[in-house]
């Protein structure tokens, strides 16, 4: 047998994560003198387990609703949706989760079908019909678990690069690339699962090693490329040609997985799109506590009472957020770290820095409030002046995803603790806070820097700039810009950070990038929301400091 078999195979669900829109702060704005601002946001959520269906309209909410008939219509929304190409990611990342937990939801209830389907329409009515029937096929296939398992969960591979595969295995052995993609999507959410079934089968398309050695051509069983080739050439090896349902069930000893194979693949092949849409879809476990949501980040060596793993999570104090291209990216930047894991320092900061070079400008991504809980935020995709520090101080102390959420929360936060006030919502928090990120080496690298006492949070307008903080006391140190001569930048190393001084007393300062050396002249390597930028670039430096007042600047301690 090529994979995990029945009993193991269903027990990996793939439902939707549900998602609420909450209120994103960020202290400090990133255009030139322009102050911080307060904005909406709404991120792909990394939670323990589903939220609790809702009844809240149809829109890009990811709620789920309660009324079958409501349901019903928010699903003819997400269909067409998930079918229009102009459709921008944000929705059509909520329609796909909400499109995979409406599907769950009337799987597991039969007795909506008098209600739910009269409301499909003629042109959707194949779709929803072969949906249904795949999870009722494999939601049958085996009994809920009372742990969870010994997997980890992982970025898949982008669509794109799966359909090259797809279509290379489907050239070279006749088995339809639909099919493969099927199979992907069954057997492990396209390679979210990355872990060895109860019965020993391994990687993205679950073959076991003896039958991997024979149809693997010396390929990795591992590899997205390797195990569709071997796949292809499998079902090929078993008739899939002149008898579909014969090489199926070689695959898997199951008529009812081979019916949902047929069911996807034939979804697939007649809507393009639809296989974009089911890549977006999430990881959860059919446990006896319910559907637990797998996300991507967990990892446990073994199987755990899933009421152990429920209540360790419910006491978690925040909550991640990552969105899968986020955490594509943050998988290839950890690889760059550890090729460089031998570099010096300052070599290092150049090298992560370097590879955030056109990253869109992303404003207000960090999730809290006075009145939003906080969320840590992991947003590659997009970044601000502060967060894209954030993320490259963090990305230098790590050499895994474990290691990069620790290094964030510890520069992002006071103390290691994750909330809106302990947000170091400041430049100068990262050498004010103990331990610090970075030493403030601004007055030692001049006679004429100079000393302002400042009131951080208060406008000298009146208010505060950000409601539920309180004003801080601090002493800033910057060197006016006329006095940023050759001597000071000499003194500088590739990895300092430069803040642009603020004249507001509330505020250290408006904007932060990272200093290159560069081959030529020094550079501010930074997240530009100039309209003629909005992207990660590097800007000359000596040409940028005649726009600021001065520079406040911090030289990292690791």
């Amino acid at each position: 047998m090529p994979k995990r078999g029945a009993s193991s195979l269903a027990a990996m669900r793939t439902v939707a994560a549900l998602l609420l829109a909450a209120v994103a702060v960020l202290a400090g704005g990133c255009a030139g003198s322009t102050p911080p601002e307060t904005a909406t946001s709404a991120e792909t959520p990394t939670a323990a387990a589903a939220p609790p269906p809702s009844s809240t309209p149809a829109g890009r909410s990811r709620e789920l609703a309660t009324d079958p008939a409501q349901l019903a219509d928010d699903l003819v929304h997400d269909e067409g949706a998930l079918r229009d190409p102009a459709a921008p990611e944000d929705v059509l990342a909520a329609a796909a989760h909400r499109q995979q937990a409406a599907y769950r939801a009337i799987g597991h209830h039969p007795e909506w079908d008098p209600v739910v389907r009269p409301r499909i329409p003629a042109s959707l009515l194949d779709v929803y019909d072969r949906n249904v029937d795949a999870r009722r096929q494999l939601g049958s296939m085996t009994p809920p678990k009372d742990t969870v398992p010994a997997w980890r969960i992982v970025a898949p591979a982008p669509a794109d690069e799966l359909m090259g595969y797809y279509r290379e295995s489907e050239s070279a052995s006749g088995v339809a690339w639909n099919y493969l993609a099927a199979i992907n999507l069954i057997e492990t959410a396209f390679g979210r699962v990355a872990g060895v079934s109860t019965a020993g089968a391994q990687g993205p398309m679950q073959f076991m090693p003896s039958t991997f050695a024979a149809y693997g051509e010396g390929g990795d069983i591992l590899s997205p490329r390797d195990s569709i080739m071997a796949a292809g050439r499998y079902l090929a090896a078993n008739g899939f040609v002149d008898d579909r349902d014969h090489a199926l069930y070689r695959y898997n000893n199951s008529e009812k997985y081979v019916q949902a194979v047929h069911d996807y693949a034939a979804v697939i092949a007649e809507h393009p799109m639809a296989f974009a849409g089911y890549h977006r879809w999430d990881v959860y476990y059919k446990t006896t506590a319910g559907d637990v949501l797998l996300p991507i980040g967990y990892s446990q060596a073994t199987r755990i009472p899933v009421t152990d793993y429920l209540a360790s999570s419910a006491s978690a104090p925040f909550e991640v957020r990552i969105s899968d291209q986020s955490a594509q990216i943050l998988e290839r930047l950890l690889a760059v770290r550890r090729d460089a894991s031998d570099a010096a320092p300052s070599q290092l900061s150049d090298v992560l820095s370097g590879q955030f070079l056109g990253t869109p400008y992303g404003a207000n991504t960090l999730i809290g409030s006075a009145t939003v809980p906080e969320q840590l935020v992991v947003e590659l995709a997009k970044v601000d002046c502060f967060t894209y520090a954030d993320y490259v101080e963090a990305l230098k102390r790590a050499g895994n995803r474990d290691e990069f959420i620790d290094a964030l929360i510890s520069v992002r936060y006071k103390d290691g603790e994750v909330g809106f006030q302990t947000r170091k919502h400041f430049f100068t928090d990262w050498a004010a806070a103990t331990p610090a990120v970075a030493t403030d080496i601004t007055a030692s690298l001049s006679a004429n820097a100079i000393q302002v006492p400042k009131d951080l949070n208060a406008k000298d307008s009146g208010g505060v700039y950000l409601p539920g903080l309180p004003v801080v006391p601090r002493t800033v140190s910057y060197i006016p810009s006329r006095y940023v001569d050759d001597g000071v930048l000499d003194q500088l190393r590739t990895g300092d950070y430069i803040g642009a001084y603020a004249d507001d007393g509330g505020l250290d300062v408006t904007h932060v990038g990272i200093f290159v050396a560069g081959p030529d002249e020094p550079v501010l390597r930074n997240a530009s929301s100039l309209s003629a930028n909005n992207a990660v670039v590097d800007s000359p430096l000596r040409a940028y400091l005649q726009t600021v007042p001065g520079v406040v600047v911090l030289r990292p301690v690791a």
